[in-house]
C-alpha cells in the first residue's frame, strides 16, 4: 500500500482544513466561469478549476503556483454547488492574502490602491483615460504597460463616450 501525503497533513488544523473534504467530483469546475472560458490545460496542474486553485498552492507552495488563487472571479458559484460545502472563495481569498505576505506587491497594484483611496482623483483620471483611448481608437490598449501578452492576439474596443459616473449623473439630473 502506498500513501501519498502531498502536503495534506499540513492542512490539518489550519485555515485550509476544509479542503481535505474535497472528493474531486468536479462540480466546481462545471460552474466556474473562468474555468469554462479558459479550460483545464491552461491551469497547467493536475487539479484544475477552483478546487485546484486552492489545492495546488497548498501542495506545491505559493512560490510555485502563486497565480492560481488569482484565477477566480470569487463569484461563489463553486461554493454553492459543492456537495461537501467547501468555502472555496474564502480559501482563495486567504491564499491571496498569504501570497501578498510572501511576495512584493506590483507597482501597478500600488497605483490602483492609491487611486482607489482617492475617488475624486480616480474619476478625473478615468475620464481623461477614456477620452484619450476613445481618440486613439482600435488598438488603444496595446500601449498599456504589460498588456502586450494579452493584446498581441486580441483587442478590447476603445471606450466610447463618457464614464459611467458622468452618464449616471446626467441621468439623475433629468
Amino acid at each position: 500500500m502506498v500513501l501519498v501525503d502531498n502536503g495534506r497533513s499540513e492542512m490539518l488544523g489550519n485555515e485550509f482544513h476544509d479542503m481535505l473534504r474535497c472528493i474531486r467530483c468536479g462540480a466546481c469546475l462545471n460552474h466556474c466561469p473562468v474555468y469554462g472560458a479558459v479550460g483545464g490545460h491552461a491551469y497547467g496542474w493536475v487539479y484544475p478549476g477552483p478546487m485546484g486553485s486552492v489545492l495546488t498552492p497548498l501542495m506545491l507552495g505559493l512560490k510555485e503556483a502563486k497565480n492560481l488563487p488569482n484565477a477566480s472571479t470569487l463569484c461563489g458559484r463553486c461554493e454553492e454547488v459543492c456537495p461537501m460545502q467547501i468555502p472555496l472563495p474564502k480559501l482563495l481569498r486567504q491564499l491571496r492574502v498569504n501570497e501578498t505576505k510572501v511576495s512584493r506587491v506590483p507597482w501597478a497594484l500600488k497605483l490602483w490602491a492609491f487611486f482607489a483611496k482617492h475617488p475624486r482623483l480616480y474619476h478625473r483620471f478615468a475620464a481623461l483615460k477614456i477620452g484619450l483611448l476613445g481618440k486613439i481608437g482600435r488598438g488603444a490598449f496595446r500601449y498599456f504597460p504589460f498588456a502586450g501578452g494579452w493584446t498581441a492576439s486580441r483587442d478590447l474596443p476603445a471606450p466610447q463616450g463618457e464614464t459611467f459616473m458622468a452618464a449616471w449623473k446626467k441621468q439623475q439630473e433629468m
